[in-house]
């Protein structure tokens, strides 16, 4: 059994407002303080307004028993920095085009505690979809919805990817959100399929990724979009192309890299690094 760390492990203001922690590696996966903690709670510099999350076993938390050995080798129920760095970049673009989420239908693959279709949601999205191939998962992601109020305009959906399960979210979204999708080799063949479906003509993909210790994010990342891109549905967009969908925002890691503290960098770094892309549904040649 893998030994949990403990709230009572949880230095004072280590895990506060959404910060970037250290991670260990432990058999089969990696765990960091903060994931022990029944909740986060992160603050959108763009709009002031703060976003909590609860973590662990959706049943735990509805009985009140402690959710600490939930954790544990499910990773869909716990908050990870990846998360935490996508939901902090959407707050970035928002704080440089306060108007891009505006009446935008957006779905969160992936979504685990569903941290970013609700900050989605603040920033302005007009309709989110927290989607995750995990009944278990998306539990606790309607919990969170429902915390943060944002229902109104809010679902949570199981999707597993492939054309075979995308029947119901077709031609559906203009943004596509998600972290940390491409770490299994196995799942970039459906996960491109899942994308070509789901995505508007003009929708695009923010996609973001970060290494751990022994795993290389680049190479991960670069054996994805060369399937892509062999594949001629989807491409990647290029910075300063004219498909780039920012107009003051030059660079998507320079940007979050902006955002993260001298000691959040280290942290950032010691793992390999982040990396962002966007991505969009290839024009139809005419």
């Amino acid at each position: 059994m893998v030994p949990m760390l403990l709230p009572g492990d949880v230095l004072a203001g280590e895990c506060d407002d959404g910060t970037i922690v250290a991670e260990m590696q432990i058999p089969g996966a990696y765990q960091q303080l903060c994931m022990s903690l029944p909740s986060r709670t992160i603050t959108l510099k763009s709009i002031g307004e703060t976003v909590t999350v609860v973590q662990g076993a959706a049943e735990d938390q509805s009985s009140g028993a402690s959710n600490n050995s939930s954790v544990s080798g499910r990773t869909g129920v716990a908050l990870w920095n990846s998360g935490i760095l996508l939901s902090r970049l959407l707050d970035e673009i928002a704080i440089k085009e306060s108007d891009f989420f505006k009446d935008k239908s957006v779905l969160e693959l992936g979504c685990g505690v569903a941290l970013s279709a609700i900050v989605a949601s603040k920033l302005g999205a007009s309709e989110i979809v927290a989607t995750d191939g995990n009944e278990e998962v998306l539990k606790l992601a309607q919990r969170n919805l429902e915390l943060n109020k944002v229902i109104n305009n809010a679902s949570s959906a199981v999707l597993k990817w492939g054309t075979l399960d995308t029947v119901d979210f077709f031609d559906s979204s203009n943004l596509v959100i998600g972290s940390d999708l491409t770490y299994n080799s196995g799942s970039w063949g459906v996960l491109a399929e899942t994308l070509r479906d789901v995505l508007k003509t003009n929708g695009y993909f923010i996609y973001l990724t970060l290494g751990h210790a022994g795993f290389n994010v680049s190479s991960e990342l670069g054996g994805f979009l060369t399937l892509v891109e062999s594949r001629g549905e989807i491409e990647l967009v290029k910075e300063g192309s004219d498909a780039w969908p920012f107009k003051s925002i030059p660079s998507l890691d320079q940007l979050l890299l902006s955002s993260l503290s001298p000691k959040e960098r280290e942290v950032v770094s010691s793992t390999g690094g982040f990396k962002t892309v966007v991505m969009r549904k290839r024009r139809k040649r005419r």
